[in-house]
């Protein structure tokens, strides 16, 4: 009596109902019932608020040896009540934004002995951030049609993911690395199967997507042990460690779990795009053995590895570019530069991701071609 075949239909919605299981343990389940503490941070807590600016009144210019020196007072509509806020900034630095009347602008409120006090901050952005943001989305359906909004759809759930799994976890003092690791899978889980539905190849990317995050891992952990990375080579890094508490982050760890959630995303296309020549090449000719796939899928992953090498170096180097500047500023040699913990932090960081990316490519390419065969004989 042979075994009766489970409609493909089925397996879908058994997968999607998986997905969906896995999203909520993480994302609701977790937070709902206190998997892990929330401590409060040891510093003042500042409460952020909107204002619209009514009015701004120059104020003294001063020169000093640093720079020029402005100073204004700005009016503005906060909480239902006209505010004054005096401004200082340096001509040239980071807070020194034009204002004029109908802006909008973000104000710390501090409450102190003389009442409330407030300090403007920065711009307010949400407007132009939002319409860049829905832009995206109308131009990745446009594109994209049902792929494009179903991949919209995985793109929301990395983010719930990250916002209610990842960052609350690692901020309670858990195991940044392994945070991100379980972060990673989730997110994979539900984007590869979101974004390019119930079949072979997805599960086969999956697969390889969990083996090389957990290769990237060990050597990870393995690189930054044997370079002496401190994890705190960077301001953010160490603003955080003031925040939180110097013991509760482990910033080695942090360090770790940035490599691997900078590796998925780039692990997703490498081992979705492997598992999808493999499937083509096999619907194309269904006489080619695995060895056979698996040598024509290695010529396609070859380009993939040459298209992809300089990713992680070009999407780093861009957020590390002012560190690069400051270096360079220094006019010492290569040797000793790349031995100053910001930069070999970079560096490593770089490396190693790559070594996962350009290892997905064989083991992908071999799952696929295996899973290609085996099920060709089942049939």
């Amino acid at each position: 009596m042979s075994t009766p075949v489970i409609p493909q239909t089925r397996h879908a919605v058994i997968a999607y109902l998986a997905v969906a299981v896995m999203l909520l343990a993480f994302t609701v389940v977790l937070p709902a019932f206190g998997a892990w503490e929330r401590r409060p941070l040891p510093v003042v807590h500042e409460t952020i608020v909107e204002a619209r600016v009514i009015d701004v009144i120059p104020g003294e210019t001063v020169t000093t040896p640093s720079g020029v020196i402005r100073q204004q007072r700005v009016i503005v509509e906060a909480e239902g009540q006209r505010v004054p806020v005096d401004r200082a900034f340096q001509e040239g630095g980071g807070d020194a934004f034009a204002l004029e009347p109908g802006d909008t602008v973000l104000l710390a409120k501090v409450e102190g002995e003389q009442g409330v006090v407030y300090q403007l901050k920065d711009r307010s952005r949400r407007f132009p951030v939002w319409t860049l943001t829905f832009a995206f989305a109308l131009l990745v359906v446009a594109v994209g049609g049902w792929r494009g909004a179903l991949s919209l759809v995985g793109l929301a759930s990395s983010v719930l993911v990250i916002a209610r799994f990842v960052v609350p976890a690692i901020m309670s003092g858990w195991d940044p690395l392994l945070v991100c690791i379980a972060g990673g899978l989730v997110i994979m889980a539900a984007t590869l199967t979101i974004g390019h539905g119930v079949e072979r190849k997805t599960a086969v990317a999956l697969g390889a997507t969990a083996a090389c995050l957990a290769l990237t891992g060990l050597l990870a952990a393995w690189s930054v042990t044997f370079a002496h990375l401190t994890g705190i080579a960077t301001d953010d890094a160490s603003t955080l460690q003031v925040l939180v508490g110097n013991g509760v982050i482990d910033p080695r760890g942090l360090l770790l779990g940035s490599v691997i959630l900078g590796a998925v995303g780039v692990l997703d296309d490498v081992t979705t795009t492997q598992a999808s020549a493999v499937a083509e090449l096999r619907e194309a000719d269904p006489s080619l053995s695995p060895a056979e796939l698996f040598r024509r899928g290695m010529n396609v992953g070859r380009d993939h590895i040459a298209a992809t090498t300089n990713t992680l170096l070009l999407a780093y180097a861009g957020t590390a570019l002012p560190l690069v500047l400051i270096l360079a500023a220094q006019q010492q040699p290569a040797g000793v530069l790349i031995s100053f913990d910001a930069l070999a932090t970079e560096v490593v960081r770089t490396v190693v991701g790559s070594i996962g990316i350009v290892a997905a490519v064989p083991l992908t390419t071999a799952v696929a071609a295996y899973s290609a065969g085996w099920g060709s004989r089942r049939r």
